[in-house]
């Protein structure tokens, strides 16, 4: 086992959760270091949460910038309401995904989509009541994909929080991974080899605005191994 694979391996789930299914290919391997909150492609089976309980939502790189937010869901008694809500959430997701499925400008289209839409379905069919994907991670996701047209096609997976994250790599085991936030910011990770010492692998990771991300990390070389 090489010293990046040592870093992969899924290794940490959040407080509570246990370990359950891969949403969509379970043949898929994230490539996220073990010392990330998040488990890459492996969606812990999430708990129901009391009443107007307080959550917090993990980070994929970091935790220093957790926050904390209420559920919405439970707290409005009427169930047909939540219904609704679900309903129109599940409407946002599919339209941003049919626009995904029809931007001539995103390489990779088809494939994304119908990856997309496997991911929704599984969320959906582990938690009939869950959000499937987040529209504004999806949303976040989307505007990053038309503003970077001539990448190659991410690996992509959910986060417990049901946002989306999507991984490259190539065969020299570098590696680029970003979890897309709903409020519009990004977490990301790179792993590339260190030149004065081949054994060992250089980790870069931080959060940023999404379109901002491709600026901050062109110095670390990202482009060669993520565009055509």
């Amino acid at each position: 086992m090489s010293e990046l694979d040592s870093y992969i391996i899924p290794r940490r789930l959040g407080k509570g959760l246990k370990a359950s299914i891969a949403y969509g290919n379970q043949s898929i391997e994230d490539k996220s270091p073990s010392d990330y909150p998040y488990t890459g492609a492996w969606i812990p089976l999430l708990k129901q949460y009391p009443t107007g309980a307080h959550y917090s939502i993990t980070a994929a790189v970091n935790q220093e910038e957790q926050g904390t937010f209420t559920s919405d869901w439970h707290e409005n008694e009427d169930p047909f309401t939540q219904a609704d809500l679900l309903n129109v959430e599940e409407k946002k997701v599919q339209e941003l995904i049919f626009r995904i499925r029809t931007s001539l400008s995103i390489p990779y289209r088809e494939i994304l989509a119908d990856r997309l839409l496997t991911l929704f379905k599984d969320a959906k069919e582990e938690d009939p009541a869950s959000l499937g994907i987040a529209v504004e991670s999806l949303r976040n996701f989307y505007n990053f994909l038309r503003a970077h047209t001539n990448l190659r096609c991410p690996v992509l997976s959910l986060t417990p929080d049901y946002n989306i994250y999507a991984s490259w790599r190539d065969d020299y085991n570098r590696v680029f991974s970003v979890h897309f936030l709903p409020n519009g910011d990004a977490r990301f990770v790179i792993f590339k080899s260190n030149d004065r010492h081949p054994e060992r692998q250089i980790r870069i990771s931080g959060a940023v605005t999404t379109d901002v991300i491709m600026e901050t990390v062109g110095p670390y070389g990202v482009w060669d191994w993520i565009s055509e």
